[in-house]
């Protein structure tokens, strides 16, 4: 009985630190088990992420010049006809333009649509309920068509020469012909022609690139490119006696500034690879149509 008392006595005295030591037992055990857990979704989690990071494919380009007849040989032969347009578009020039003393810029990956290559985001953000939209970038030579928001077209493009700018601004495709005699010069027929300044005489219209801004004003592009936005964009709707103007065409937003004092943009391409990048101001100017337009 005295034993059994002692035994009574230690434990009435230890037993508040003995179960205190037990539940801190168990909440370090149960923080390691939370640490353990976190640790191990977080490696998860970054597992999960890493497996679905698809790294942005940058192109890169190199320089060369077609010195002699041998090296023009040589080119036509290591590059498929599809390549030389890819080539071609990407120095602003025609195909046929590619000849002895052609300085080129030329990607070092050659893919097969000259869209790839678009600096043009693939969807304007906001442009949803606009159904057809225009993009005409002076300082890359560059333009892109858009419907409801979505890229469905692209291609280079030589406006106008430093003595007779094509005007930057918002504007609409009005009129069309399939051939049209210039009223500056009549011996210039442009092919695949859409007006968009009816006051201006600005028009879109296949006519030769030679690499530069050249036109007298127009924007020059491809025959196909030209042809498909003949075929794509709208026409104005004028009143019965034509003075009115009842529904505007396809929106043209025509902006940013080519500078004829520096070398072209993709020129610079071997060296900086990001040289056609949209700027901020662009973007801007771009976001600033498509709220005009909404």
């Amino acid at each position: 009985m005295h034993l059994i008392k002692i035994v009574k006595n230690h434990l009435r005295k230890y037993f508040p630190l003995v179960f205190s030591f037990y539940l801190l037992g168990i909440i370090f055990s149960s923080c390691d088990n939370v640490k353990s857990n976190t640790e191990k979704n977080k490696t998860t989690a970054l597992e999960n992420s890493t497996e679905k990071i698809v790294p942005k494919f940058v192109v890169t380009y190199h320089y060369d010049t077609i010195r002699n007849d041998s090296a023009l040989k040589v080119f036509k032969a290591n590059y498929s006809a599809t390549q030389q347009k890819i080539i071609a578009a990407t120095n602003r020039i025609d195909v046929n333009r590619i000849r002895i003393k052609s300085a080129l810029v030329i990607p070092d990956t050659l893919l097969t649509d000259f869209t790839a290559y678009s600096p043009f985001p693939e969807t304007l953000s906001n442009a949803d309920s606009v159904p057809k939209f225009i993009l005409i970038n002076q300082r890359i030579q560059l333009f892109a068509a858009y419907e409801n928001g979505k890229r469905v077209q692209f291609g280079p493009v030589s406006s106008g020469r430093k003595a007779k700018p094509t005007p930057n601004g918002l504007f609409y495709t009005n009129f069309k012909a399939k051939k049209k005699r210039s009223t500056v010069d009549g011996d210039w027929i442009m092919p695949w022609y859409f007006n968009i300044s009816n006051y201006g005489g600005v028009g879109m219209h296949q006519y030769t690139l030679p690499g530069y801004p050249a036109s007298h004003s127009c924007i020059r592009m491809y025959e196909e490119n030209a042809k498909w936005i003949f075929d794509w964009a709208e026409q104005w709707v004028l009143s019965e006696d034509e003075t009115t103007v009842v529904k505007h065409g396809t929106p043209v937003l025509v902006f940013s500034t080519y500078d004829f004092g520096a070398p072209a943009p993709w020129k610079l391409l071997p060296l900086q690879p990001n040289a056609l990048d949209l700027t901020t101001e662009e973007l801007s100017e771009i976001n600033t149509a498509i709220q005009t337009l909404k």
